[in-house]
Protein backbone atom coordinates (compact mmCIF):
# COMPACT_ATOMS: atom_id res chain seq x y z
CA UNK A 1 0.00 0.00 0.00
CA UNK A 2 1.53 3.58 -0.89
CA UNK A 3 0.32 7.03 0.32
CA UNK A 4 0.13 9.58 -2.91
CA UNK A 5 0.20 13.72 -2.13
CA UNK A 6 -1.89 16.03 -3.62
CA UNK A 7 -1.30 19.48 -2.74
CA UNK A 8 -3.07 23.06 -3.47
CA UNK A 9 -1.31 25.95 -5.29
CA UNK A 10 -3.79 29.09 -4.12
CA UNK A 11 -4.77 29.88 -7.07
CA UNK A 12 -6.58 33.39 -7.49
CA UNK A 13 -5.35 33.52 -4.19
CA UNK A 14 -7.11 31.41 -1.83
CA UNK A 15 -7.14 27.64 -0.82
CA UNK A 16 -10.28 25.97 -0.95
CA UNK A 17 -11.09 23.94 2.33
CA UNK A 18 -14.22 22.27 2.94
CA UNK A 19 -15.04 18.81 4.88
CA UNK A 20 -12.43 17.19 2.78
CA UNK A 21 -10.28 19.39 0.78
CA UNK A 22 -7.18 21.44 2.48
CA UNK A 23 -3.99 22.40 1.19
CA UNK A 24 -2.43 19.28 1.68
CA UNK A 25 -4.07 15.54 1.41
CA UNK A 26 -2.65 12.23 1.26
CA UNK A 27 -4.84 9.44 -0.04
CA UNK A 28 -3.98 5.82 0.34
CA UNK A 29 -3.96 3.56 -2.43
CA UNK A 30 -3.03 0.38 -4.25
CA UNK A 31 -2.27 2.39 -7.08
CA UNK A 32 -2.15 6.57 -8.45
CA UNK A 33 -4.89 5.36 -10.74
CA UNK A 34 -6.99 4.69 -7.60
CA UNK A 35 -5.88 7.45 -5.39
CA UNK A 36 -6.67 10.29 -8.23
CA UNK A 37 -9.77 8.82 -8.49
CA UNK A 38 -10.41 9.31 -4.97
CA UNK A 39 -9.34 12.84 -4.87
CA UNK A 40 -11.66 13.46 -8.07
CA UNK A 41 -14.52 12.17 -6.16
CA UNK A 42 -13.63 14.88 -2.93
CA UNK A 43 -13.19 17.93 -5.52
CA UNK A 44 -9.51 17.59 -6.51
CA UNK A 45 -8.93 18.46 -10.45
CA UNK A 46 -5.98 19.28 -12.67
CA UNK A 47 -7.13 21.22 -15.49
CA UNK A 48 -8.88 23.88 -13.92
CA UNK A 49 -6.72 27.09 -16.20
CA UNK A 50 -7.83 24.96 -19.63
CA UNK A 51 -11.45 24.74 -17.63
CA UNK A 52 -11.71 28.71 -16.60
CA UNK A 53 -11.81 27.63 -13.12
CA UNK A 54 -8.24 28.55 -12.63
CA UNK A 55 -6.62 31.74 -12.52
CA UNK A 56 -4.44 31.66 -15.88
CA UNK A 57 -1.55 33.83 -13.77
CA UNK A 58 -1.45 31.60 -10.98
CA UNK A 59 -1.92 28.19 -12.84
CA UNK A 60 -3.71 24.94 -11.89
CA UNK A 61 -5.30 24.76 -8.37
CA UNK A 62 -3.92 21.01 -8.02
CA UNK A 63 -1.00 19.50 -8.85
CA UNK A 64 -0.72 15.98 -9.68
CA UNK A 65 0.31 13.35 -7.07
CA UNK A 66 3.51 12.20 -6.00
CA UNK A 67 3.53 8.89 -4.46
CA UNK A 68 5.67 8.68 -1.25
CA UNK A 69 7.75 5.75 0.38
CA UNK A 70 9.08 5.13 3.53
CA UNK A 71 11.21 5.33 5.08
CA UNK A 72 11.34 9.05 3.59
CA UNK A 73 15.07 10.89 3.61
CA UNK A 74 14.05 14.56 3.54
CA UNK A 75 17.63 15.84 3.97
CA UNK A 76 20.87 14.76 4.95
CA UNK A 77 19.48 15.03 8.98
CA UNK A 78 15.53 14.26 8.93
CA UNK A 79 13.64 11.32 7.64
CA UNK A 80 10.24 10.02 8.25
CA UNK A 81 8.92 6.73 9.08
CA UNK A 82 5.16 7.40 8.47
CA UNK A 83 2.86 9.47 6.66
CA UNK A 84 1.15 10.98 9.92
CA UNK A 85 5.38 12.00 11.00
CA UNK A 86 5.68 13.70 7.41
CA UNK A 87 2.57 15.44 7.71
CA UNK A 88 3.07 16.63 10.54
CA UNK A 89 6.37 18.09 9.80
CA UNK A 90 5.23 19.51 7.12
CA UNK A 91 2.30 20.98 8.85
CA UNK A 92 4.39 22.70 11.46
CA UNK A 93 6.80 24.21 8.30
CA UNK A 94 4.17 25.53 6.10
CA UNK A 95 1.05 25.55 7.74
CA UNK A 96 -1.16 27.39 4.72
CA UNK A 97 -4.74 25.92 6.09
CA UNK A 98 -6.91 24.42 9.20
CA UNK A 99 -6.37 21.56 8.96
CA UNK A 100 -3.18 21.46 6.99
CA UNK A 101 -3.41 18.55 5.71
CA UNK A 102 -5.69 15.32 5.66
CA UNK A 103 -4.79 11.63 5.48
CA UNK A 104 -7.21 9.54 4.23
CA UNK A 105 -6.71 5.89 5.30
CA UNK A 106 -7.83 2.95 2.84
CA UNK A 107 -9.72 1.19 5.25
CA UNK A 108 -11.65 4.93 5.68
CA UNK A 109 -10.17 6.10 8.42
CA UNK A 110 -9.66 10.41 8.05
CA UNK A 111 -6.92 11.71 10.11
CA UNK A 112 -6.76 15.59 10.51
CA UNK A 113 -2.91 17.09 10.64
CA UNK A 114 -2.70 20.61 12.02
CA UNK A 115 0.02 23.00 12.70
CA UNK A 116 1.81 22.61 15.84
CA UNK A 117 1.78 26.15 17.72
CA UNK A 118 4.34 24.86 20.68
CA UNK A 119 7.23 24.47 18.64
Amino acid sequence: MKFFEFSQNNSGGSFEVNDKLCYRLFIEADSRKDAIYMAEEMGVYFNGVDDGIDCPCCGNRWYTPDDIKFPLKYSEKKEFHNIEEYAQHLADHYGWTSPDARIFYKDGTVKEIFINKKK
